[in-house]
């Protein structure tokens, strides 16, 4: 083996021992793409290591919000542990939702490249951070009300009275959990006609990579009325339109990354946990624990965002959370 596959194989082995926990006898099922099929390979390794039964399985590339073909969704609900290093993510299909439903653990790669494997993103302690980012949920889980502002200006409010808070800690271990890699994070999505105000996207943004020129995004009653920027503002519109549905304008999720060790560099399931980052999801957030229902979700990040629950609890402070400990 080079050296690079040898580096790729050290976050393979932290995702199959730690994050999935994957145990000898389980079936794994690596569901990739055309353009993803060295990581799908080096996660089979680990995966044998590990004692598991491996199967590869590849499929054209999909659209953003499309389902896999029907055999690979029939084959994922018969699977203990499911990974999908994909172009396009797979976190909001109904094949993952059926699968995690059937019991198996999905963790998904979505985006990420040979690169990806080999970051110190993928190799932190998830075990060590899960108390932090379960601490940061439960803020969410109990508060009525959020705010979510940054420097860049935005300025967003919203209600999330009642609505269930999720803890993204990388660690994969319960059956019908899903987990993205090396995604740490805490969200929690909003009441959907509650949101107002402003979101300025300055860091990345779904299938857009990382921003040039801040997107700008003026939100109603909880939807997307209007859009500006220059060239990447006008591809974030298309998305939208191309979508063919009004709920694909609704603020699915508001979110904050805590992974240390992740940086904004184009990839979305690392640009998500970010260290002193949120993001903004757009789109469908029935895996989320919300009741929105759309073709797409894309996520925004934004730079050293500050988060403020029930008025005056400052959670977040330029993206630096004040709960938990951070100190990988």
């Amino acid at each position: 083996m080079d050296v690079k596959y040898l580096e790729m194989l050290k976050g393979a082995r932290n995702i199959a021992t730690i994050a999935a926990n994957i145990q000898p006898g389980e079936d794994v099922l690596i569901v990739t793409d055309n353009l993803k099929t060295s990581l799908a390979e080096v996660l089979a390794i680990a995966s044998q290591e590990r004692g598991a039964e491996v199967a590869i399985t590849v499929m054209g590339l999909r659209e953003l919000g499309q389902e896999p073909p029907r055999p690979v969704a029939a084959a994922m609900r018969s699977a203990d542990v499911i990974f999908t290093p994909t172009q396009v993510t797979m976190y909001h299909t109904r094949a993952r939702v059926q699968a995690c439903q059937s019991g198996a653990r999905v963790l998904t790669l979505s985006g990420a490249n040979e690169e990806t494997l080999m970051r110190q993103a993928m190799r932190v302690d998830f075990r060590k951070l899960a108390p932090g980012v379960e601490k940061v949920a439960e803020k969410f889980a109990r508060a009525r009300s959020i705010e979510f502002s940054s420097p860049s200006g935005t300025n967003l409010k919203a209600d999330i009275d009642g609505r269930r808070a999720n803890a993204d800690t990388g660690l994969c271990h319960k059956p019908g959990q899903c987990m993205g890699m090396p995604l740490i994070e805490a969200n929690v999505p909003p009441l959907e006609d509650t949101v107002q105000g402003t979101v300025v996207v300055d860091g990345s943004a779904s299938l857009i990579g990382l921003i040039e020129e801040p997107i700008k995004l003026t939100v109603k009653k909880g939807k997307i009325v209007e859009i500006s920027g220059g060239k990447q503002a006008d591809e974030f519109r298309c998305f939208l339109e191309e979508a063919k549905h009004p709920n694909a304008y609704q603020i699915a999720e508001i979110a904050v990354g805590l992974n240390p060790k992740s940086e904004v560099v184009g990839i979305l399931t690392e640009d998500e946990s970010a260290w002193r980052t949120g993001h903004i999801g757009v789109g469908s957030n029935i895996g989320l624990g919300g009741v929105n229902e759309a073709p797409l979700h894309m996520d925004m990040i934004i730079r050293k965002p500050t988060i403020v629950l029930d008025e005056n609890f400052v959670l977040v402070k330029e993206g630096i959370p004040q709960v938990g400990h951070w100190d990988e």
